[in-house]
This record gives C-alpha cells, structure tokens and sequence, in this order.
C-alpha cells in the first residue's frame, strides 16, 4: 500500500527491453534478469507456499502416515524455481497433485503452469534443480542414499565464464586484472557447488582446464609460445603475475555437505576503488590507462611490498600504483609507464600526493 513502491515496481516493469540495439515496449511479464523477479516471484508464489505446507503432515501426523505407508509432501522453492517431494505414493497421486497445483496457480495467482518445463520423476532417474543434479546412489553403508551432484550444464557454464574473463578481453587488459577477475568467478562457483558430493573431482578437472586457457590467454595477449609463458608465469602448479596474484584453484574450496543457521547479516564499510577494479569497470577514452594492473604488481614486488611515502606494510588492496611525473608531462603513455616512474604508494599517502598536486 506504498504508493511510492509500487510506483517504483511500476517503472522497473514498463522500463522496456532492449533487442538487438533497439528498446521495445513491456506489456508483460517481467524483465529477465531483472532485480524485481525474484521479489515479485516471491510476492505471487508466497500463496503457493501456503497452499502446499497444507498439502504436508507434520509431527505425529506425520508418523502415523508413516507407520500406514501413506504418502506425504514436502516442497523447496527459489524464486520461481520449485520443486515438490512425494513419498510413498503412485504415478496417478503424483498426476492429481500436480493438477491441483495447476488449478491453484490458476485461480488464486493468476499464473498459467509451464507444460514443458513441469514434469513428474523418480528420484532414482535423477533431475536437475538450480544447477545441481539430484538423484540416489550407494552410501557408505551400502544402503540407497540421496546424491547431490553438479550439473553438466554448470560444468559447461563455468568453462565459457573463464574463457569470457580470461581469452575474449581487450587486448590493452593487463593479465593480473583477468587473473582477478577469474580468480572472483571461480570462489563464487565453488563456494555455490561445494556441497555436491562430487565436488572434489570436479574441481580436479575444472583446475586442469582453468590452468590451460590462462595460459592461452597469455600467450595469445603477449604474442609468446607456451614454453616462454611457463618460463615467465609459471609458480609452481600455479600460474600469475607474483606468489600474491596467483589464478585461484577450485580444490581451494573445502566441500561442505553440512550447514548450520546462517550468520547475522553484517553490512560492510564503503573503501576506495582499487586499482583492479577501475581498470576493469574502465570505458576505454582518451584518458583511459589500459594495462596498469600488471605494472602495479611489479612495482608492489620492486618495492617490497611497502609504500614508498611512509614505509607501511601494503596490499594490492591497500596501495596504488602512482606516477611519480605525471603523465601528461611525457609524449606518450608508453614512456609514462616505465617502471621507474611508477612508485607504490598507500591509500592515504596518495590521497595526500593527489591533493598537493591538485
């Protein structure tokens, strides 16, 4: 009942779709990938919660139906993504329910249910839920147990997300900045996937992949064979521009099958935009300064990894890389770079060196 909401909703609704650089009209539906699906999903389908908890035995009730080998739900929801569970019951209970889903879904929220993307299966033929892949297989007791696995589809997603993040960059891109970049995707996938039972091998595999298209990604950037960028980035099993800038390993991610309550929600402190980060948000122009991630590591390692302004202790995190002349003082922006015109300064220190040359 707040109008100044729903008249946000109204315009994140109406705001249009662009296809193939021309922006068409919306009206209907939601926008893919826009901030308010999973909001408003969750504001329709909270009556299908609703109706489907009605659906489940509980407690004692939930024994008795047990004991007499009698069927009994239970349903897991994200976003407009669900699924429904059934023990004990046939094909035909299975079809009536998922009728009076539809009906429901229908009359009360006004929604149609997807013939193509609904379906009914055994748990044994294994189905796919938010990336994952669920089925049954032979526990440590030899028993049937539930198996959550990756998906395939997932497996495929995160080698074309690497090959985004690492190969198809502009050229100009320095390698420590796709190394961070690729290094942030690979944390996040694993920390989503580290509950699957087949995470460690999958990871094997996916660090093996990982290694090989940073390494094209560096021979195809420098213009070097495999043997040179070996030679050159090669630290260990690992492969980067220092011990502190290293591609991260998805078999870092210890697998976790086990959770408890999630922590508080603890909002976090405003910091400057690091030299990473800028360069990789950067619109390239006129005064774009293309390729400075990777001077700023050898100026980090040059300098010990200490500012040069007051000799405190940095970070790739907590330091920049500075000019020392500026650079519309030199003819080109190659001259400017030079190593010995870069110093490695502390967030505070160049905060001071900026405001006395301003």
């Amino acid at each position: 009942m707040d109008n100044k909401f729903l008249n946000l909703i109204h315009r994140l609704l109406k705001t249009g779709v662009e296809i193939d650089g021309v922006v068409h009209p919306t009206t209907k539906g939601v926008p893919q990938g826009g901030v308010a699906s999973p909001l408003l999903a969750n504001v329709v389908l909270n009556k299908l919660d609703w109706f489907l908890q009605s659906k489940g035995f509980y407690g004692a009730a939930k024994r008795r139906r047990s004991s007499h080998s009698l069927p009994n739900i239970r349903f897991c929801r994200y976003a407009d993504d669900w699924c429904v569970f059934v023990t004990r019951c046939n094909r035909q209970y299975a079809e009536r329910l998922k009728d009076e889903i539809r009906d429901f879904l229908r009359e009360t929220c006004g929604l149609e249910l997807s013939a193509e993307k609904t379906r009914i299966t055994h748990v044994r033929d294994g189905y796919d839920f938010l990336a994952f892949n669920i089925g049954v297989g032979v526990g440590q007791s030899g028993k049937m147990v539930p198996k959550v696995k990756v998906g395939r589809k997932a497996i495929a997603s995160i080698q074309r997300r690497l090959g985004e993040s690492l190969r198809y960059r502009p050229m100009q891109e320095s390698i420590s900045v796709r190394l961070v970049r690729a290094s942030a995707v690979i944390r996040g996938w694993s920390n989503y996937f580290k509950a699957a039972h087949n995470f460690s091998r999958v990871a094997h595999g996916l660090d093996h992949k990982a290694f090989w298209i940073t390494a094209k990604a560096i021979c195809r950037k420098e213009d070097i064979s495999t043997a040179k960028c070996f030679r050159k980035y090669r630290l260990g099993n690992r492969i980067g521009v220092h011990e502190a800038c290293t591609l991260a390993r998805f078999q870092e991610t210890a697998p976790s099958y086990y959770y408890s309550s999630p922590e508080p929600y603890q909002p976090g402190c405003d910091r400057y935009l690091d030299d990473d980060e800028w360069e990789a948000a950067l619109v390239l122009s006129e005064h774009a300064r293309p390729g400075s991630g990777d001077l700023k590591w050898k100026a980090l390692a040059r300098d010990g990894f200490h500012c040069r302004g007051c000799a405190v202790v940095v970070s790739a995190k907590t330091s920049h890389a500075d000019h020392i002349r500026p650079v519309n003082s030199f003819a080109n922006l190659e001259m400017a770079n030079d190593l010995d015109n870069i110093q490695t300064l502390c967030l505070w220190c160049h905060k001071l060196k900026t405001a006395r040359e301003s």
